[in-house]
């Protein structure tokens, strides 16, 4: 049996692929799910794209001398914004037709990657500041719920099962200045 070891360096996962041609029914139940996964931080952008709150990531990798060579995740893989490209070529389609692209506009190049890989799985984090910016303080940003709706629903048209991480160390940091995070009994 062959495997394949990807390695994705900007978003620190490595996800085993097994070849398909090269796997015997009888090697994984039919229920076995073979998926990819991603990080919020590491993997979304769109640093303060509409309405996004900061988070406890964002000031730190900010803050000069935590980073060694200053990197941060305000364009990470750009998974956030990647739907625009494909959106801006389709401008002469009817207005219908580009109602409906918009519906499926979050992964559409990434979900398609993912069936071409196979993967029927696809685990990902939300990122607490793009739906409440400012934590419990403040309203709920519509387009951060629009964001993960819109996610769901086009990894589910392509038959890939979404898990959500509710939390991977992303925090609104209104959360972070005033109780210092999920340790503090305040916010648990």
């Amino acid at each position: 049996m062959e495997f394949f070891l990807m390695f994705s360096y900007l978003c620190f996962s490595t996800v085993i692929i097994v070849q398909a041609s090269s796997c015997s029914p009888p090697s994984f139940p039919a229920n076995f799910l073979f998926g990819t996964a991603s990080s919020s931080y590491q993997f979304e952008g769109a640093y303060l794209s509409d309405g996004k709150g900061l988070n406890n990531w964002d000031v730190f990798t900010h803050t000069p001398g935590k980073i060694l060579d200053g990197t941060n995740g305000d364009i990470a893989v750009d998974h956030y914004h990647r739907y625009q490209v494909l959106k801006d070529r389709v401008v002469t389609l009817s207005a219908q037709t580009i109602d409906l692209l918009n519906n499926f506009r979050v992964l559409l190049e990434d979900v398609g990657l993912m069936e071409d890989l196979g993967v029927n799985s696809y685990r990902f984090s939300i990122s607490w500041a793009r739906i409440l910016p400012k934590g419990r303080f403040g309203g709920i940003n519509l387009a951060g719920i629009d964001y993960y709706n819109k996610m769901i629903d086009a990894l589910l048209h392509k038959g890939i099962q979404p898990f959500v991480t509710l939390t991977h160390y992303d925090i609104p940091q209104e959360l972070e200045d005033r109780y210092g995070a999920w340790l503090s009994p305040e916010i648990q």
